[in-house]
């Protein structure tokens, strides 16, 4: 196969690959605790479903608003490890949307149980690109598995992130 067999532009290819290059860095930023960087990522305003793990409703937030509950929710573990696979992406001008597989593994310490917490689910996402680039203007997380201590994200929580 070589780069024209899908009838792909240069253009298309270097869009391909920022998508590609942008929701790695999704999983990086969060496990590094680059929250500002983290911010850089979204359009403002950004739309974040994560309903089918935690219930509630989807929210349309700005990316520091998204950022600072994934800092406060995330940043009170001891590490956490997330992998943004197999991203498949359908482009439409300044537009694109795509899916991939996650799979995020969280650790705490902790007395009152296992100490990780791992789930696999589903990103569909959809992205626009603006004067800076490509950003994520949506996320919907499902969830297909969950394994483990639930309860250490509670645990973070109470220590209020870092």
């Amino acid at each position: 196969m070589n780069a024209t067999t899908l009838g792909s532009t240069t253009t298309e290819i270097e869009d391909r690959l920022a998508l590609q290059d942008l929701t790695s860095r999704l999983a990086l930023l969060v496990d590094t605790r680059d929250w500002g960087a983290l911010e850089q990522l979204f359009t403002d305003p950004i739309y974040w479903d994560r309903t089918s793990l935690f219930g509630g409703e989807p929210e349309t937030q700005s990316p520091a608003e998204l950022v600072g509950g994934l800092r406060y929710s995330l940043g009170g573990l001891d590490v956490t490890h997330h992998l943004i696979t197999n991203l498949v992406v359908s482009l439409d001008g300044d537009q694109a949307t795509g899916s991939a597989n996650m799979q995020g593994t969280h650790v705490l310490a902790n007395a009152s149980g296992g100490p990780v917490w791992t789930v696999g689910a589903r990103h569909d996402y959809k992205f626009k690109r603006t004067p800076d680039g490509w950003r994520i203007a949506a996320v919907t997380f499902t969830l297909q598995w969950a394994t483990g201590n639930m309860h250490i994200l509670t645990l973070a929580m109470g220590d209020g992130g870092s």
